[in-house]
């Protein structure tokens, strides 16, 4: 437990990866120093929860902001027969991830996080951070569910062998959009298959590296996702294939684990970069899960 010089209680949660935040209220002016100790927790833990933090969403774009310029997500800007995103009319920037109708439809997105990925990796310009809020949560008899689980892909890339990291260098790999969204409506049945002219909306495929280096700690980080990785460019697609299912099961394995689990008013940070995360969809449609997110951009990979 650390007391900062700004009143926060900051308790580490898991090995490498995970800590909170308590005693901070973001609905109240922050000073430099009180952000930058928020900031330098992030960066250290990589996957940061603020407690108790009742947010409008207007307050929750004001301190996303604080971190860099704020990303609309895709499933807003695009036009498809079944983009259950809403934006909020007066925040753009803010997204719902939501099982909850309202007026007969889902105010957000129903199967976010079904496999391990980074956020907005099939962009170009991929996410620095997401910030997810969690205005309801799903919980029964005193349980609540639908946790979140991180993978902590630099400790990940430091446990592979100097085999392996030799045979990555300068590697780079597809990441699609339009992959993930076939293979969700296959795999789930929660939204159409799309035709090739709904398809054609959807970005083009982000080419980044397959190892990455953070541009702020610069550790090294395994930078491909089983959500949106779908070929690496320059080999054989068996051969391929083959590396990123191997690649994927390391990622996964629990000694490079945190799992999240959320309480309500949870403000959750990650590193898009440092970790990639899964949610657990171990609960009954029934429960409500309200939670409303802002995805902070990054830099340009070179």
């Amino acid at each position: 437990m650390l007391t900062t010089d700004s009143g926060f209680t900051i308790n580490t949660l898991g090995a490498k990866v995970g800590a909170e935040i308590i005693g901070a209220d973001l609905r109240k002016h922050l000073s430099a120093a009180a952000f930058a100790e928020i900031e330098d927790t992030f960066y250290r833990y990589s996957v940061v929860v603020i407690r108790d933090q009742e947010l409008t969403t207007k307050e929750l774009v004001e301190f996303s902001r604080l971190f860099g310029t704020l990303q609309i997500n895709v499933r807003s800007k695009t036009k498809t027969k079944d983009a259950d995103i809403r934006i909020m009319p007066d925040e753009q920037e803010a997204i719902y991830i939501s099982n909850v109708k309202k007026d007969g439809k889902f105010m957000g997105s129903t199967d976010a996080g079904r496999y391990w990925h980074s956020d907005l990796c099939y962009e170009q310009i991929p996410s620095k951070m997401t910030l997810l809020h969690a205005i309801e949560i799903p919980e029964k008899n005193g349980v609540v569910y639908g946790a979140t689980k991180f993978a902590d892909v630099a400790a990940a890339y430091d446990a592979l062998s100097r085999t392996m990291k030799n045979r990555l260098e300068g590697l780079v790999a597809a990441n699609s959009f339009r992959h993930m969204w076939q293979r969700k409506a296959d795999d789930f049945g929660t939204r159409m298959k799309l035709g090739d002219e709904e398809l054609a909306k959807l970005p083009e495929d982000a080419i980044h590296p397959v190892v990455r280096v953070h541009p702020v700690t610069g550790q090294k980080c395994i930078y491909i996702c089983d959500g949106y990785t779908n070929r690496i460019l320059g080999m054989p697609e068996d051969e391929s294939d083959q590396l990123l299912s191997e690649l994927f099961a390391h990622m996964a394995k629990r000694e490079f684990r945190y799992q999240h689990e959320w309480s309500l008013n949870d403000l959750l940070m990650w590193d898009n970069c440092a970790v990639q995360h899964k949610a657990n969809f171990d609960y009954d449609p029934s429960l409500r899960r309200l939670m409303q997110r802002c995805t902070v951009m990054g830099d340009a990979i070179t």
